[in-house]
């Protein structure tokens, strides 16, 4: 597979690593014009200079079409499924903040906790 117009990629080198922007073309030689969103400015480098995100998703879309989110199955730890929540902002930032503070060490353990302890008292309200 190859890289196509509208790839989102992260630059490794020429200058500007880590800098992440979008293929605009392809030219001869592999070679990529991309767009970089931090500078506005657009590079032209080598397909190995980059890191193709979309390239890496088409492939994984390629050879696994009908998986799940998580991990594959027969991986599983403990049972667990994946849920996807609408927290409001202002209070993710401060989970966010606690997390990198040092005072949430393992989101998944400690949300569970939380509600493992509010379902406790919701129960024991009936």
């Amino acid at each position: 597979m190859q890289a196509k117009s509208g790839d989102k990629v992260r630059l490794k080198i020429n200058g500007q690593p880590n800098s992440r922007g979008v293929v605009q073309s392809i030219e001869d030689n592999n070679r990529l014009v991309v767009w970089i969103a931090d500078s506005a400015k657009t590079v032209r480098v080598s397909a190995d200079a980059v890191v193709n995100f979309s390239l890496a998703a088409r492939k994984a879309w390629k050879s696994m079409p009908d998986r799940r989110v998580g991990r594959p199955k027969g991986t599983r730890v403990c049972d667990r499924v994946s849920v996807t929540l609408r927290i409001n902002r202002d209070l993710w930032e401060r989970f966010q903040l606690m997390e990198s503070n040092g005072l949430i060490e393992d989101r998944t353990a400690t949300i569970n906790n939380w509600l493992t302890e509010k379902l406790r008292a919701l129960q024991s309200e009936r």
